[in-house]
């Protein structure tokens, strides 16, 4: 005999943000390679066109998200809209080693990836999966690169995809 069987609530959630955790994963598994990464990047195709892409998508995003949300003359929105986008320009400009902008654009990927699968149902749960990972990945450079602890990086990484999901869910 068949019993269906009732999936609890965490589970749900697990599901529903599958993909992110997958993300997540990923994230940390690279994060432990990152130098090894810069280093191949670099000696591939150059430190200066890697930046530009890095810069490439920013803009092109940001243009996208402007292009929507001028014609709806809504004040607010297109303040937090300019407002988020400044601040993600701070970040890339201001952050000098590329590890760094390597990280803002990880976390900004992580933030438009929440913001898609939570668009349906409101939950507080990617803002506490997207603090959590920023901590888990400065705790893994603290145990993979030698470096201390920087709270200011999980920080920095926290807003910026805080600053994507924001921006997503005006733009979707």
């Amino acid at each position: 005999m068949f019993y269906p069987v009732e999936v609890s609530e965490e589970m749900k959630v697990l599901k529903k943000f599958s993909f992110s955790f997958f993300y997540v994963v990923a994230l940390s598994v690279i994060n432990v390679f990152h130098y090894r990464l810069e280093n191949f990047l670099f000696k591939l195709t150059g430190e200066n066109f890697v930046l530009y892409l890095i810069y490439a998508l920013f803009i092109s995003f940001s243009v996208l998200l402007l292009i929507k949300v001028l014609p709806s003359k809504k004040n607010l929105e297109l303040s937090l809209v300019l407002l988020t986008m400044g601040s993600v320009f701070f970040f890339l400009v201001t952050r000098t080693p590329f590890l760094a902008k390597l990280g803002i654009l990880e976390f900004f990927l992580l933030g438009i990836l929440m913001s898609v699968e939570n668009k349906k149902s409101k939950s507080v749960f990617p803002f506490i999966l997207l603090v959590g990972t920023a901590f888990l990945i400065e705790w893994i450079h603290n145990l993979s690169f030698g470096s201390r602890f920087y709270y200011l990086d999980a920080w920095l990484n926290s807003l910026t995809g805080l600053s994507a999901y924001i921006a997503t869910f005006l733009l979707i």
